[in-house]
């Protein structure tokens, strides 16, 4: 027989297993986990959409720019790949008058541009390299104090001849030479500073980059982005103080030259990045990042510029979005208080984005004024902060009437003129959910988290891998709604109206043809006949799995074994023979074991079928976050009526180990077949990981956990009444599969057995029965024919 120790080395390996899922993956962050947060939480977009649409575009022009992490921009060439090379040849020219000898071959306006670039090179090959960030985008253009003139010179010659050709010859090349010209004469203003020159020169590059942006809106190339690059270009123009460039590092760090720009010269470079921006740059969005930063800590600069719309709104969306609304002792941060101080001073006629504003004023605390701002304002930013309003008010009524008609925005993120990011409507909906939810519409909530993670797409969950793995768990608390706040008839009618399923793929995967990732509503669907499977609908639950191998769900035909299930379990009630129940009751508990988590298991916890079961935590909620007002009676009656029975990780296995232990019950005691059930019920209670409540298992210390008991409760009712079996020494590692067939045999001859048995016990008794019931009937032969006689 199994010793004890067995079991105990069996336990320490599942204790090993639990090493496995310790360390999980990053799980987004859900807005259920924290309810009180997620509707206290202030309304706002990023600092990035805000900037790009203090002025949005309204032309054709794109912008071309070095992405974070290095990549370039896709662009077509304007050139063929011979002109290409032959450019790239004449390049290495010592002049350029000799790159212009050479370059006959070439289009008229190309060749005189190639000449004025060699001589561009010349003329700044001293000049200091542009230093990069960790991000890859330039800090800075450190000005060039010193510069080859002569060069400079026939650069400028070279550029000029290229903008006086006629346009249509100059297609190539015009604008080129446009941005190149401003590029000089604003080498020309740096080494002019504070002189009387700088302005012409000033004024002469200002004009140059604005021709580009002329000539490219005319139809000239502009396959290096440089029209939407000049309106920076310009900006730095106006970034001049103490006869110095303050440039971009300046502003970032908050140089003594940042607080001597003119508010004139500052509003006026605010306009320029703000229209670069518009047009999609990235950098634009860090120069404007930088002045805003460095003017809110200069009081003087904060009030000449509060006073200018464009100005004063990218101050207040820089104040949302990068600064900390506390200071470390939990007092409202100064330069906030000084911004909101100064817009409310200038009067309310003079506030450009009062919804902004208004989302600031709550975020400090100042919520009389952020009623005030919204009364006068309109759209779904002042919208959501009113109901931001009503909530801390706690008419959850008005919230949801303020959150809908935030919603109507929803048409219309795609606009240019947006008032809110498409992340922002996505957590907007979120929210309406989390407060359907706290109001115990429970279809409705279900209908929001639905919405929102559609529209994210995907799972339903959104990730922010540019610095760091967060995000917004909407297809998180969608699958809870649905998996334990729904009745199952509420999330079928539910998933019949607007889940319908996808089109099985059309070939089978290969390794250059993965399997296509499950669409959210095929997860829907999958989470919903799951259930109904729990409850017992097996007709039901059909209909919601996939038909046939489909390699999304993995290599089982899972209809099939559903039905095969069903079968089974009718045939473990139903069928004529004991040991034909046990036969159906065991085939039952196979599938449910092999195939549990696809047939049976939860979507969240206690199984998380939505990590594959590989971990143990991550999404959904639990008895112990269901805390708060925000959560009602009717959820937490409808979370217990859902809960897994028994409520444990893979609940499936102790579901097929109740139901090869009922198949047990059914056997002779002494047959193959119920010692190998009891075996595999064994098995199935060892085999780990194990759930983190029991992180016991081994220690003889403690008193054993549910797996344990079960185990050790199967393996003593076969020690007492099972019969021995080569493989016992291992039981419950080593089971070999029921051999019913023989159980039958042994059934039979256990009956003629005990019929003998009683034969022989019985026999006088049963001689005396026989010779009494055959005196009877000859008494009763002789009795009649003696009547008949008399007749």
């Amino acid at each position: 027989m199994m010793k004890q120790k067995t079991l105990a080395i069996g336990f320490a390996v599942a204790v090993v297993g639990a090493v496995a899922w310790a360390c999980g993956p990053d799980f987004p962050t859900q807005m259920l986990d924290d309810r009180a947060a997620t509707l206290k939480a202030v309304p706002q977009n990023t600092f990035a959409f805000e900037a790009q649409h203090l002025l949005p575009a309204s032309d054709g022009l794109v912008a071309v720019e070095t992405g974070r992490y290095g990549e370039a921009s896709k662009t077509k060439p304007d050139l063929t790949p011979e002109q290409i090379e032959r450019v790239k040849t004449l390049h290495a020219s010592e002049t350029g008058a000799e790159a212009f000898e050479k370059g006959g071959d070439l289009p008229a306006d190309v060749r005189a541009y190639v000449a004025g670039a060699v001589d561009w090179g010349r003329a700044t090959q001293d000049c200091p390299d542009t230093p990069d960030s960790s991000y890859g985008e330039a800090l800075s253009k450190p000005p060039c104090a010193v510069f080859d003139a002569d060069a400079l010179d026939k650069a400028q010659a070279s550029f000029e001849q290229v903008l006086a050709m006629p346009a249509d010859q100059s297609v190539l090349r015009g604008a080129w030479a446009a941005y190149m010209l401003g590029e000089v004469h604003a080498l020309r203003a740096a080494q002019a500073a504070a002189t009387p020159a700088f302005a012409t020169h000033r004024d002469a590059a200002a004009k140059a980059f604005q021709q580009v942006r002329a000539r490219v809106l005319a139809g000239a190339s502009d396959a290096q982005g440089l029209a939407v690059a000049s309106f920076g270009e310009e900006a730095r123009l106006s970034l001049y103080a103490d006869g110095k460039p303050c440039v971009w590092v300046d502003l970032y760090n908050g140089e003594d030259c940042a607080s001597s720009l003119s508010p004139t010269d500052l509003k006026h470079a605010i306009a320029l990045y703000a229209a670069q921006a518009g047009h999609g740059s990235g950098n634009a969005v860090q120069s404007l990042a930088s002045i805003a930063s460095t003017v809110l800590t200069n009081p003087d600069q904060l009030d000449a510029l509060i006073d200018g719309p464009v100005s004063q709104r990218l101050l207040v969306t820089y104040a949302l979005s990068w600064v900390s609304p506390q200071t470390t002792d939990g007092q409202p941060q100064p330069v906030l208080t000084a911004l909101v101080d100064a817009i409310q001073k200038h009067g309310a006629d003079k506030v450009s984005a009062a919804d902004r504003l208004a989302s600031l004023a709550y975020e400090l605390g100042r919520y009389d004024e952020a009623e005030k701002l919204v009364a006068k304002a309109d759209g779904p930013l002042a919208s959501w902060v009113r109901a931001k309003l009503a909530l801390r008010k706690g008419d959850r009524e008005a919230a949801a009437r303020a959150y809908a008609d935030a919603a109507k925005a929803f048409p219309r993120v795609d606009d240019p003129k947006a008032s809110l990011e498409t992340d922002s409507v996505h957590r907007l909906m979120g929210e309406r959910g989390v407060l359907a939810l706290a109001r115990g519409e429970y279809v409705e909530a279900m209908t929001h988290m639905y919405e929102a993670s559609m529209a994210v797409g995907g799972d339903g969950n959104v990730y922010d891998g540019e610095l760091e793995e967060s995000g917004a768990g909407y297809g998180n608390d969608m699958n809870y709604v649905a998996e334990r706040v729904l009745t199952v008839d509420e999330l079928k009618t539910f998933i019949d109206a607007r889940a319908p399923a996808s089109p099985a793929p059309a070939a089978k995967p290969d390794k250059d043809h993965p399997a296509e990732p499950l669409s959210l509503n095929d997860r829907l669907r999958w989470l919903l006949a799951r259930r109904l499977m729990r409850a017992g609908r097996f007709d039901d639950a059909e209909a919601y799995f996939a038909q046939g191998v489909d390699a999304r769900f993995g290599d089982v035909d899972l209809r099939a074994k559903a039905k095969a299930y069903a079968a089974d379990v009718h045939d473990g009630d139903h069928a004529w023979t004991d040991i034909g129940k046990a036969e159906a009751r065991y085939a039952a508990a196979r599938i449910a074991r092999e195939n549990g988590m696809e047939l049976f298991g939860f979507e969240q916890g206690p199984d998380y079928g939505d990590n594959g079961g590989g971990y143990q935590g991550g999404s959904g909620q639990s008895a112990e976050t269901l805390k708060g007002d925000l959560v009602t009676a009717g959820e937490h009656q409808r979370f217990n009526d859902s809960a897994a029975q028994p409520d444990r990780r893979f609940h499936y296995r102790y579901l097929a180990a109740d139901r090869a232990v009922s198949a047990a019950d059914l056997l002779p005691p002494r047959s193959q077949a119920f010692a190998a059930s009891l075996c595999m019920a064994t098995h199935w209670m060892l085999e780990g990981p194990p759930d983190y409540n029991e992180a016991s298992d081994g220690d003889a210390t403690k008193p054993p956990n549910e797996r344990q008991r079960r185990a050790q409760a199967y393996y003593a009712r076969y020690v007492k009444q099972g019969p021995y079996v080569e493989w016992a020494e291992s039981f419950g590692w080593n089971c070999e599969e029921p051999d019913f067939a023989s159980a039958r045999k042994l059934q039979r001859a256990q009956q003629v057995k005990a019929a003998k048995h009683v034969i022989r016990k019985y026999l006088p008794v049963e001689i005396a029965v026989l010779v009494l019931a055959v005196a009877g009937v000859i008494y009763l032969l002789i009795r009649r024919r003696r009547r008949a006689v008399a007749r």
